[in-house]
């Protein structure tokens, strides 16, 4: 026993010899404009503009004001105002916005200026993706009596395509934690059929909203970058990952956002 006793007592005053204070020295962080701009068809311009924070930094966001915004297309120039707006039905909020209803059209440069107070400017600029339409949106029930949605839909083979699937209970309010939401390319189904199914989540009685976004490529690698990021903060283990953004002078996306859409009723 005293032998153990002495080999522990070796061992921690060999751990409490090795500590040692470390000091890094970190480079000087810039931080930089962080926009998030979706055209949506019919809907009203919104966006949110922040600024990038350092790792270290205890502040959640940093919302940046009094920017000048302007969205410019065939000869339009449209400036977004410094004021919150709140999409209810999903709970996003954005800092700049524009009552315009948006009218896209396809083979139109959509671009996008900001400039903030302290003269920094930020560029970008898309154009509007080709609808993919659904062909069917159906349910079926577990033993259970609760229903799963299954969104059906056919892939243009001559091109690569990135796709979104989104489905919900449709309802005032839609919660995050609520929607089965899914991001993916077609190079395992290219120019073939796809399926894809939720789990058992809903009630008969229910509307259930399903919907096939084609994204474009610059929003494709955009969330898909975040996902990586996302994956390797705090893993000492994972690669870094950089965001990819579509803008010169920042970072973030500035796309245009299109889907087709279809609704159902569990019965």
């Amino acid at each position: 026993m005293k032998f153990y006793l002495y080999i522990i007592f070796t061992i921690s005053l060999f751990i409490t010899g090795c500590r040692k204070e470390v000091k890094l020295n970190l480079p000087e962080y810039e931080p930089k404009m962080v926009l998030e701009f979706y055209l949506e068809n019919n809907k009203p311009l919104k966006c949110l503009l922040q600024e990038s924070i350092n790792f270290t930094d205890t502040a959640r966001f940093k919302l940046i004001d009094n920017a000048l915004i302007v969205l410019s297309y065939n000869g339009v120039k449209d400036t977004l105002v410094n004021t919150f707006f709140f999409d209810s039905k999903f709970e996003k909020i954005y800092n700049y916005h524009n009552p315009k209803i948006m009218q896209l059209e396809p083979n139109v440069d959509y671009e996008v200026y900001v400039k903030d107070n302290r003269g920094r400017e930020l560029r970008g600029k898309t154009r509007l993706n080709n609808i993919v339409p659904i062909d069917s949106l159906v349910y079926n029930f577990n033993s259970s009596n609760k229903a799963a949605a299954g969104l059906i839909f056919n892939d243009d083979g001559n091109t690569n395509n990135f796709y979104r699937i989104v489905a919900f209970k449709d309802a005032p309010i839609v919660k995050e934690d609520s929607v089965w939401d899914i991001t993916f390319n077609d190079i395992l189904f290219n120019g073939e059929q796809f399926s894809f199914y939720t789990g058992y989540a809903f009630n008969p009685g229910d509307t259930i909203t399903g919907r096939l976004y084609h994204l474009t490529d610059e929003h494709n690698n955009f969330t898909e970058s975040v996902g990586n990021a996302q994956s390797s903060n705090g893993n000492p283990f994972g690669q870094p990952a950089n965001i990819i953004t579509n803008l010169t002078g920042g970072i973030g996306i500035f796309t245009t956002v299109i889907y087709a859409e279809k609704k159902i009723i569990v019965r």
